[in-house]
């Protein structure tokens, strides 16, 4: 795969023009407001609830894999580990589709949905290839042995996430859309908050300074180790993000009603899946021996305990409480302390 994206990199310009798509959508299609109509506002605003969630429980989980709570790249490398097999399910299934011939497109496919798949495709955006490099650095393999580790990944969750893939791309595959959103315009978000962490982080102990095989410093080149989080360019992958916006908004027009909903339930169903993978790398990583200091490990599962187990919402709630209960508690104290001082006062002078 590796290798067909190398060459497809190379003559994608090409490509592109020849499957140029009308930039302005029928407005008879649209089902929503004109301010919601755009592709990506779309599919944010209907799965707005779901996105927050699966946040809430990755941002909550980033520092465990960090000093000081853990003294090595060793849970997050687990994390990667999990998601790298999505990252190259869905992008092989879609290089196959993009290397079809238009005979063979013609038999395989309803023409308009490959049109809009080809045309959304960018090279740049890829990170099945970043991630596998990033997981030789990290695990001390090879990049084939590498693919022997996610290919012989037994997770629960993980196998039924990429059974569903597989099924519901076998039979929809312009759900494809969804993964494409999903997966990569959460790299622009939160994981630009997620990348500068680790970032710091590997300035320190945390990170192996000492790779067999590497020819520079780990600090000396920022993504070594952290490709995936990296987009090439001068903008740090802005400009990829905003031709990607425009490209999905260029495709709405070639997507009919049932398509637009479909896309919309499966990327509904990616959050969900990938909620499930977060609460399975939980049961992964307690039962794994991580080097940390007691105190500090202690504190941090039990803050993630209860972000975990309570409903969403209820955990920020919940600490909103005992901070009102707490200033609830000074107040009374420094004002009893107050009326016993003045007590105390206007005794000594009826005195």
């Amino acid at each position: 795969m590796a290798e067909r994206t190398e060459a497809r990199s190379q003559t994608s310009g090409n490509s592109n023009a020849e499957h140029t798509l009308p930039a302005q959508i029928n407005s008879a299609t649209r089902l929503y407001p004109h301010h919601l109509c755009e592709a990506h506002l779309l599919m944010f605003e209907l799965c707005r609830s779901l996105h927050t969630q699966l946040n809430r429980l990755i941002l909550a989980r980033l520092p465990l894999a960090l000093p000081p709570n853990s003294q090595s790249p060793e849970t997050y490398t687990t994390g990667i580990q999990h998601i790298a097999p999505i990252y190259r399910s869905f992008e092989s299934r879609w290089a196959d589709i993009v290397d079809l011939q238009p005979l063979e497109a013609s038999q395989a496919i309803d023409h308009r949905v490959f049109s809009a798949l080809k045309h959304l495709y960018m090279p740049d955006m890829l990170r099945a290839r970043n991630l596998r490099s990033d997981l030789s650095i990290l695990l001390h393999k090879k990049l084939d042995e590498v693919d022997d580790v996610l290919e012989n990944m037994e997770e629960l969750q993980l196998h039924r996430f990429l059974q569903h893939f597989e099924q519901t791309c076998g039979a929809k595959p312009h759900v494809l859309i969804a993964y494409a959103w999903v997966m990569y315009m959460a790299l622009f978000n939160g994981g630009r908050w997620i990348r500068a962490q680790l970032l710091v982080a590997k300035t320190s102990y945390w990170y192996p300074l000492s790779l067999e095989g590497a020819s520079e410093s780990p600090n000396s080149n920022p993504s070594l180790g952290l490709a995936f989080w990296h987009f090439p360019g001068e903008e740090d992958g802005e400009d990829i993000k905003n031709e990607f916006k425009a490209r999905l908004n260029d495709i709405e027009a070639l997507l009919n009603v049932e398509q637009r909903q479909d896309i919309v339930d499966e990327a509904s169903s990616i959050f969900r899946y990938l909620a499930l993978l977060v609460g399975e790398l939980d049961e992964i990583v307690t039962t794994k021996p991580i080097r940390a200091s007691t105190s500090s490990l202690s504190t941090a599962w039990s803050q993630l305990l209860v972000k975990h187990f309570l409903p969403l919402g209820m955990a920020e709630l919940l600490y909103a409480f005992l901070h009102w209960i707490r200033a609830r508690r000074w107040y009374l104290s420094f004002t009893t302390t107050r009326q016993r001082g003045r007590s105390n006062s206007d005794t000594r002078k009826r005195r």
